[in-house]
């Protein structure tokens, strides 16, 4: 795996690195997942730590989370 990788894949959005600089050097997902009768993002974070275990943890993020999130990167983005 290189260190970086983002991909839209149908309903999904992953995003995963390995050993960045600011981390610990474990293996990183966020994934973001969209169901079409719903008005919530899943997010969901693993963290693969030293042994090999993946470590979950999901997130639900309703229209108002995601705009205020767009408008957030579209300030960094702006800069």
């Amino acid at each position: 795996m290189t260190k970086h990788q983002s991909k839209i894949d149908q309903d999904w959005f992953n995003s995963r690195y390995a050993g960045e600089d600011a981390d610990d050097g474990c293996q990183n997902e966020l994934s973001l997942y969209r169901q079409a009768d719903s008005d919530r993002l899943t997010l969901l974070l693993s963290n693969t730590d030293f042994a090999g275990t993946s470590h979950d943890n999901t997130y639900l993020l309703d229209k108002h989370d995601a705009q205020k999130l767009v408008h957030f990167l579209q300030q960094w983005l702006d800069e």
